[in-house]
């Protein structure tokens, strides 16, 4: 078992585990995150349908901006759940989970949200010059810029929630009973499995939501926190969704500045389908760079901080 006195953590998210008094393991852990998540969204689904909202969006057909507030916004019952276990049963501060210490976090904001933008702008802009993407008339729908703005709020809390569970609660409890490879590993797998359902996942999908765990996982390692990962997250699935207008992980949502769309005959290798940006091989080869830049920032960080 790895504990806090075995040797120094090799990130500063690391040790936020070593503050529980009461720590979990990390298969009770898990078992937590799948209830958390469970009952938390259903404490706001299920009033949702119950008072006559229209949730077909919510069921797999073309998502309105309702449907698409509720879902976003019903992980913050996930959240609360999540982080009142840890307060009181794990009697540690809600913080430790990787909001410690909170320096510099607008740099690491705007870091990770420039992060995404830029891994996002580039699969798209060559879909759309190799016609494999077409843009709909109009062009820039200035009439959903509130809702676009409105949804960007509902990806933060959702984006974010994903951040703590996986990132933050799941890699720490796993790293003080198998230490980091296995951390790593395991929040990689349950983050994908969670995922793995969604419409339009194949193989090119499963293999890009490796790659954003691990890009995500040696992000927050390197950075010793989860400011920078949320921020990607949250821009990651928000730009894709109700700016660009494409699919995000099998997402269709209506509420957007463009609309995005595969060009007849296109390559579901390109374009990456039903499932969206995050299904294209192009993707594929940005995040695979993302990978490499963050474990070598990771790796050097680590190698500076160690003693001497």
């Amino acid at each position: 078992m790895r504990t806090a006195a075995t040797n120094q953590p090799p990130s500063e998210l690391l040790s936020g585990i070593f503050l529980a008094r009461r720590p979990t393991g990390p298969i009770v852990a898990l078992l937590v995150v799948l209830a958390a998540l469970v009952v938390g969204q259903a404490l706001v689904l299920i009033p949702f349908a119950i008072l006559g909202g229209d949730a077909s969006g919510l069921l797999g057909g073309r998502m309105g901006l309702d449907d698409q507030l509720v879902m976003t916004f019903s992980f913050a019952g996930a959240a609360v759940l999540l982080l009142l276990w840890i307060r009181f049963k794990e009697r540690r501060p809600v913080g430790s989970v990787g909001f410690r210490p909170a320096t510099r976090v607008p740099a690491r904001l705007l870091l990770g949200a420039g992060v995404a933008l830029a891994a996002l702008v580039l699969p798209v802009l060559v879909n759309l010059a190799s016609g494999q993407f077409t843009l709909d008339e109009p062009v820039f729908r200035a009439a959903h810029a509130g809702g676009v703005l409105l949804a960007l709020a509902g990806f933060a809390v959702q984006g974010s929630t994903e951040e703590i569970v996986s990132r933050g609660y799941l890699m720490q409890t796993a790293y003080r009973r198998w230490g980091l490879t296995a951390a790593v590993v395991f929040q990689l797998v349950v983050f994908t499995a969670l995922h793995g359902a969604n419409v339009g996942v194949g193989v090119v999908p499963l293999l890009n939501l490796v790659l954003i765990s691990l890009l995500l996982a040696f992000w927050a390692l390197a950075e010793g926190g989860l400011w920078g990962v949320c921020a990607f997250h949250v821009v990651w699935n928000w730009a894709q969704g109700n700016v660009f207008g494409v699919e995000v992980s099998g997402m269709n949502l209506e509420t957007t500045l463009l609309d995005t769309e595969g060009a007849a005959g296109s390559s579901t290798l390109l374009t990456g389908g039903a499932f969206g940006i995050e299904g294209s091989l192009v993707t594929s080869a940005v995040l695979a760079v993302g990978v490499v830049v963050a474990a070598q920032v990771f790796r050097r960080r680590r190698h500076d901080s160690a003693p001497a």
